[in-house]
This record gives structure tokens, C-alpha cells and sequence, in this order.
């Protein structure tokens, strides 16, 4: 599913490969740009490739675990294909092993939720919300964060580092070499 999800990606891009210049000083996570020159793609109902594999795949595993899930956040039980769902998906490549994004909350309040998926090396990950201390831990590729990413939620994240020794076995070379996340914001 890893590989089915960057290859779509790929497919998508108008991404150059910018390996063999000389890096600048501070480098910096790349925002992908998919054809249309826009930052994201964006689907308004119906199935696709994200809501199937990304999205529907984390609510069944989320209603599994957590049944009160159901109860308080009827979002996760709704169907991620239906024709009032819209879907953007933005992806952030970061270079190895200095890729990194600052601690931030995204201020997005319009009732939705964000998905992230981690493809490619893993990151040292930080998540803080208001009634919680701050945790760091490693995000492996194929996991996914969901998390609500309005002002009031306060959800804090971001990337302090890329283990460039850490991928999946099997995987494109590019997972090798660089970490993907891959957000997924949803709106109903």
C-alpha cells in the first residue's frame, strides 16, 4: 500500500530531482507540486486512492481499538467517499538526516481532521496537545496520525530529525533516501 501511494504521488508530481546539487546551508523540507502547479490535490467525493487507503483504512483500525471513538467524534464513523466529503492531500519531502519541521499548530477551523501518513525514513516526531506533556517518538513509514488540527484543539507537531538508517524493506529508493509525510486533511 506504501509503494501503491508514492508511486500515485510520483505519477501526480512535477517533482525534480535536485540530489546532485550542492545543498544550501539550512536545508529545508520540500513542499511537492503536482501537475497544475498547486501544492495540493484535492477530491471532493467519490473513491480514491487516499480516502481508500489512507483515511478509511486508520477510521476502521481507530474504531477497532477505541469503540467510545463512535460515541464522541461521529467523524470517523461517516464513509470518507461520500459526495459530501472533500479531500486535499499535500506532501512534505524531507532530506536525510537533516530534515526537519518546526513545532506548530495548524489553525485550521473548519471542522476537519488531518491524516498524516510517514512514507520512506522514519522522524523523530513531537506531539504535544494542551492537557498532555510533550512526546517524542519515532514515525515509522506506513503509520498514520490523525489528529484535529483546529485553533482550539492546539494540537502541537512537528519533525525534529530523519533516521536515515531506518525504511522499510522492499521499498522504492526513494523511501531510502528521503522521508514523505503525507497529509491528508478531510472535511464532511
Amino acid at each position: 500500500e506504501q509503494t501503491t501511494i508514492y508511486q500515485d504521488i510520483s505519477y501526480r508530481s512535477k517533482d525534480t530531482d535536485n540530489r546532485n546539487r550542492k545543498p544550501c546551508m539550512h536545508p529545508t523540507p520540500k513542499t511537492i507540486i503536482f501537475d497544475g502547479d498547486q501544492s495540493t490535490l484535492k477530491f471532493s467525493g467519490g473513491k480514491n486512492i487516499y480516502s481508500d487507503l489512507i483515511v478509511q483504512t486508520a477510521n476502521d483500525i481507530l474504531l477497532k481499538k477505541e469503540a467510545s471513538l463512535m460515541k464522541s467524534h461521529p467523524f470517523f464513523t461517516t464513509s470518507c467517499g461520500t459526495e459530501t466529503t472533500k479531500l486535499s492531500v499535500g506532501v512534505i519531502r524531507y532530506d536525510v538526516p537533516n530534515g526537519k519541521f518546526p513545532d506548530h499548530i495548524d489553525h485550521c477551523n473548519d471542522n476537519s481532521f488531518v491524516y498524516l501518513l510517514s512514507l520512506g525514513c522514519s522522524a523523530n516526531f513531537v506531539v504535544k496537545g494542551p492537557k498532555s506533556d510533550r512526546q517524542m517518538f519515532r514515525f515509522n513509514s506506513g503509520d498514520v496520525l490523525v489528529f484535529d488540527p483546529s485553533s482550539d484543539a492546539a494540537i502541537v507537531h512537528g519533525v525534529k530529525s530523519i533516521n536515515g538508517d531506518d525504511y522499510p524493506l522492499n521499498c522504492p529508493d526513494e523511501f531510502r533516501q528521503f522521508r514523505f509525510g503525507v497529509q491528508c486533511r478531510v472535511k464532511l
